[in-house]
């Protein structure tokens, strides 16, 4: 019941509240950087049935070259695929990225997916290398 009243007291009386603003941190950066956003717009998409990763491409008239990785482990084995864009005048485009293989038509879909990540390197028409790195969770 003491404990009450004391809180009473320290709230109804201001002299023992207190606020003191901390002071802003003063950021500078020497590196500057294209954000990919500003380049070629890449989003990806989880499809459950089948396990495949959809990749999508825009804005691709500013890219002189496009290559993707997706890598994982599926039951504690390393596993990836990979590619690249023909950048023939086509604006935007996707790739469907299977958690699997696939031969003379038959699919074999990997289990256990872990630690799934895709890594898009562009190059833009100046000249500058972007990395967008994504985790996929499975």
């Amino acid at each position: 019941m003491l404990f009450l009243p004391l809180l009473i007291y320290f709230f109804s009386n201001p002299s023992f509240i207190s606020a003191k603003a901390l002071p802003r941190s003063k950021t500078t950066s020497t590196v500057k950087s294209t954000p990919v956003s500003s380049c070629v717009d890449v989003t990806a998409k989880l499809r459950r049935n089948p396990n495949t990763l959809v990749v999508y491409f825009s804005n691709l008239g500013k890219a002189s070259n496009v290559q993707y990785m997706l890598s994982y482990q599926s039951n504690g084995v390393e596993q990836g695929v990979g590619g690249s864009l023909s950048l023939g005048g086509e604006n935007s485009t996707q790739r469907e990225l299977l958690f699997g293989t696939c031969s003379s038509g038959v699919c074999r879909y990997h289990t256990g997916i872990s630690n799934a990540r895709l890594e898009v390197t562009i190059t833009t028409t100046a000249g500058k290398t972007l990395i967008k790195r994504f985790r996929i969770k499975v």
